[in-house]
């Protein structure tokens, strides 16, 4: 009977255990905006800005144009040059962080956009597309393409099928 009871209290101790290091609350995420960086419990990006809300309960919402990078869920994103054809001189945005190596790393760049021409049949409607750009001490240094992806990508640590 001793035995039972110490084997129960093991248990108990393993689940209670397990409970206090749920990964989804030991997330540590913050916003970076200007000169202010703010460490927040719980994070939700909308479409123009994010809710941050800190440990005290309290709820901030900011501008995306006003934030500079921010960790949410263990992904982190920095606001970098966007350089592709037809982007506007100057713009900028929010790309995720891959993967870095010798003082490179690699972003990924979402956006939605039609493609394609109608003359031969190849358009498109919007949909996401995604781009791969390398930066070296923030400044832009090489577009990942189908030329180019088969030997940038392993460099990273990326395997190419």
């Amino acid at each position: 009977m001793k035995k039972l009871i110490a084997i129960l209290l093991l248990v108990m101790f393993a689940f209670a255990l397990e409970a206090r290091n749920d990964p989804e609350s030991s997330n540590v995420n913050y916003v970076k905006s200007g000169d202010k960086i703010w460490l927040c419990e719980k994070m939700k990006s909308g479409l123009f800005a994010v809710n941050i809300r800190m440990e005290d309960k309290v709820t901030l919402k900011i501008p995306f144009r006003e934030v500079d990078s921010y960790f949410c869920n263990g992904r982190l994103f920095e606001r970098l040059p966007v350089i592709y054809e037809g982007a506007p001189s100057g713009s900028t945005a929010l790309m995720e962080y891959i993967a870095s190596r010798n003082g490179l790393r690699l972003y990924k760049y979402c956006k939605y956009g039609e493609c394609g021409e109608l003359v031969n049949n190849t358009y498109e409607k919007a949909h996401l597309q995604f781009t791969y750009f390398v930066f070296q001490d923030g400044k832009f240094y090489l577009e990942v393409d189908q030329k180019n992806a088969p030997t940038v990508l392993p460099f990273f640590g990326i395997e190419v099928i």
